[in-house]
């Protein structure tokens, strides 16, 4: 595959018209219909089916396009690179981040950063611990902030935090007055999950060996199971760190009696070595971890 495919993919995607696209991208209709057919060629597998007048993307163009995506934000991080090289010189800090952090945590650690450091633009990816760890394998970002450790040669991994799971229940919910949940408190309890196969979520799933909770949402962010624990749609546990920061008046969180534990990590390569500013963020998110310390938070 050439870059020309990749982009008429991409553009028929965010415009649903091969015409559109062609549109777009400056050239005609028909050179954009021969370069996703060599692409679909190259990949293959069926990119588009047309219904009627309607293009509608095949689930493998679906996911295909998510990469897409995140290789084109990784250009256009380069063009604010150049852009910020000649206005400033060098100076740009990229970050990546799992979601809880990039919600949670990182806003408070850049504004601790800006206290100190305060016209080095920062750019701030998120995604899942995994792409984190691509992104700082393959130097896309100067420092990552993930909750897993991959197994990838040459990344390091630095615990920055250490939290153990809460129970989150409404306000009004029969069990928001009681001091610490148990596994039992859960039985016939609506639960509110992460997603099927993900680490976290097996972490919490091993209390339950005998399981009588009833699993009505899955939702791969911690955020959003607050947000639809505050509105009455179910229980759950969550990072403490999640919970704590959102500070939503509808939630109650109680203690858990079961020890699960969700560490954060600050990811570094061997290949690309960590730089000044990069080491002033990793103080700025260690600080603002520690300002949500569930021990801190309690006294």
């Amino acid at each position: 595959m050439n870059f020309k495919q990749v982009e008429a993919f991409r553009a028929v995607m965010m415009t649903r018209s091969m015409t559109t696209a062609a549109g777009l991208l400056h050239t005609s209709q028909p050179n954009i219909s021969r370069w996703i057919a060599l692409l679909e060629g190259t990949l293959g597998f069926v990119l588009f089916k047309r219904v009627g007048t309607r293009l509608i993307p095949t689930p493998e163009a679906d996911a295909f396009y998510a990469d897409v995506e995140r290789a084109f934000i990784g250009l256009e991080s380069l063009n604010d690179s150049a852009s910020s090289i000649r206005r400033r010189g060098t100076g740009l800090l990229r970050v990546g981040a799992v979601g809880s952090i990039m919600q949670c945590v990182l806003p408070d650690a850049i504004r601790l950063f800006r206290e100190t450091v305060s016209d080095i633009p920062v750019v701030a990816s998120t995604g899942g611990s995994d792409v984190v760890a691509k992104w700082m394998a393959t130097g896309f970002c100067d420092i990552g902030f993930s909750s897993i450790q991959a197994d990838i040669p040459g990344l390091n991994f630095a615990r920055i935090n250490a939290a153990h799971g809460v129970g989150i229940v409404p306000a009004g919910h029969k069990l928001a007055r009681k001091k610490m949940l148990k596994p039992a408190d859960f039985n016939d309890e609506n639960f509110i999950s992460l997603p099927a196969g993900s680490f976290n979520r097996a972490a919490v799933d091993r209390h339950f060996p005998d399981d009588t909770r009833i699993l009505s949402i899955e939702t791969p962010y911690a955020t959003t199971i607050c947000s639809m624990v505050s509105k009455g749609l179910g229980i759950s546990i969550v990072n403490p760190v999640v919970s704590r920061a959102l500070k939503m008046p509808e939630l109650r969180e109680i203690p858990f009696s079961e020890k699960i534990e969700f560490p954060s990590y600050a990811v570094t390569s061997d290949h690309f070595p960590i730089g000044t500013l990069a080491r002033k963020m990793t103080e700025c998110v260690q600080a603002a971890f520690a300002s949500l310390n569930p021990a801190r938070a309690a006294k």
